[in-house]
């Protein structure tokens, strides 16, 4: 399969980049946070803004004041600049998905194309599904199309902190988010046991056999956390770790996801 280029950094199957998300709600305190990953073994920054939009109490005005825009395009442009070489992921997730926000289509709209003019994110991530489910197919690729005329890869993304749903379901995910048009394939989903966490491999070896694209799959939950680390050799091309703390059940932290990544692929 071929990789995909982001900055000078290949995505593709082998050992997984890792990926650190920033998980705080103040703007100081995120550039703390982002400072003391930049010192983690960590080949990418998330910035987790849902974290940060929970703090404002009213989302609208936010966003319809020329204020609110350069407060968030100074944090990006803080991230931007302690991240260095490291590519970044602007993520906004909602509440169902495991976030910590709940927005309407039209401040979403708005979310991320501020991120993508800003030219400061190398990633949007964007979810399938909407609280009830719904992949609305048009706006999707709307995003996704205002993104790419910034030069911003999209994460097509879905979560589900219930169950593993059957290899076929996770087939299905990955095929709708190439159909839709997404740069990168994401399912997150929560292992109940090994057997779980080895079918979400053999999806992701499988959808690298057929070349679809890049995935990241994640096996969510203490059964999963060996698999985070495995993933990457059945095609998974980022895996995630905790810096200041855990965004999902079953997140290690980045010093061990670097020994438990030295020991299986090598130092």
């Amino acid at each position: 399969m071929e990789g995909l280029k982001v900055r000078e950094m290949i995505l593709e199957p082998g050992r997984p980049k890792v990926a650190v998300p920033i998980i705080s709600e103040y703007p100081a305190d995120i550039i703390a946070e982002c400072e003391e990953i930049n010192d983690l073994p960590c080949d990418i920054v998330e910035w987790r803004a849902d974290y940060y939009l929970s703090a404002i109490e009213d989302l609208d005005g936010y966003l319809s004041d020329k204020n609110g825009y350069l407060d968030m395009v100074k944090i990006l442009d803080d991230i931007n600049y302690i991240a260095g070489d490291k590519p970044v992921i602007f993520t906004v997730r909602s509440e169902g998905q495991g976030g910590h926000v709940d927005t309407t289509r039209a401040q979403l709209e708005s979310i991320y194309g501020l991120a993508a003019e800003t030219h400061l994110v190398d990633f949007i991530d964007i979810e399938l599904e909407d609280a009830d489910g719904i992949v609305h197919e048009e706006w999707i690729r709307e995003q996704i199309g205002e993104a790419h005329l910034h030069g911003v890869k999209v994460i097509l993304s879905h979560h589900d902190f219930d169950v593993m749903p059957a290899p076929a379901r996770l087939v299905e995910l990955v095929k709708k988010m190439h159909m839709l048009g997404g740069d990168i394939y994401k399912v997150a989903a929560m292992a109940a046991d090994r057997t779980d966490a080895e079918n979400m491999l053999k999806v992701a070896n499988f959808v690298m056999g057929k070349n679809i694209g890049p995935v990241i799959m994640v096996p969510m939950g203490e059964a999963g956390k060996s698999a985070r680390v495995a993933a990457g050799r059945y095609g998974s091309c980022i895996t995630f770790a905790a810096g200041k703390g855990e965004s999902a059940p079953g997140q290690v932290d980045a010093l061990t996801m670097k020994k438990w990544l030295d020991s299986y692929y090598g130092a």
